[in-house]
């Protein structure tokens, strides 16, 4: 069974995704609370403060891999030869005072390329990816101290408010337009 699920056609009919993934497991005759009691046996969801909570923590990649295999339909090819020339463009090594790499793994820069694409409907050619990225480095001016690993340039959450942010749909969103020269307050001082 393959279902694809509109946000535009839920809103249409004003039904929440939640209400709408509701009613179907309902509909298709489901028990919620055995759902709960197979999610958690699994360690997939947790009880917290005696309540059933979401995805057990570090579960949430898990999901994110298993919605995507469901939802994109670009050929997975094109997400490694992005992944693999936006890996040739970043520095190579770990990031230093860290265990990471700047680049990760093909697998999983193509992940997060292709969770953005599916989260926010983000199109963009594999040119542009690289030009942002080429960008973004240069605005270091050589010093990385607070450069972001490409994984996370691509797309991170925030860990004080769990929203995502996403510096590389930001530099492809902007492309073209001219930075302001910070210092150029300077010339005018009398």
């Amino acid at each position: 069974m393959k279902i694809t699920i509109d946000d535009a056609i839920l809103e249409k009919y004003k039904i929440h995704i939640a209400e709408c993934l509701y009613w179907f497991l309902y509909a298709k005759g489901c028990d919620i609370k055995e759902i709960e009691k197979e999610l958690i046996d699994n360690g997939l969801a947790e009880i917290k403060e005696g309540e059933f909570s979401a995805i057990t923590e570090g579960k949430e990649d898990l999901l994110v891999s298993v919605l995507l295999q469901q939802s994109v339909t670009i050929d997975e090819k094109w997400f490694y030869d992005v992944a693999d020339a936006l890996r040739a463009v970043f520095p190579d090594g770990k990031k230093p005072g860290t265990a990471y790499y700047w680049k990760d793994s093909t697998a999983i820069i193509a992940q997060k390329l292709k969770t953005l694409k599916n989260k926010y409907v983000f199109n963009f050619t594999k040119e542009q990816a690289v030009r942002a990225a080429k960008k973004y480095i240069e605005s270091f001016n050589g010093d990385y101290t607070y450069m972001q690993l490409l994984k996370y340039f691509i797309l991170k959450k925030d860990p004080s408010t769990g929203e995502l942010r996403s510096d590389f749909m930001s530099y492809i969103t902007n492309e073209g337009q001219e930075d302001l020269d910070n210092n150029l307050w300077q010339t005018h001082l009398v």
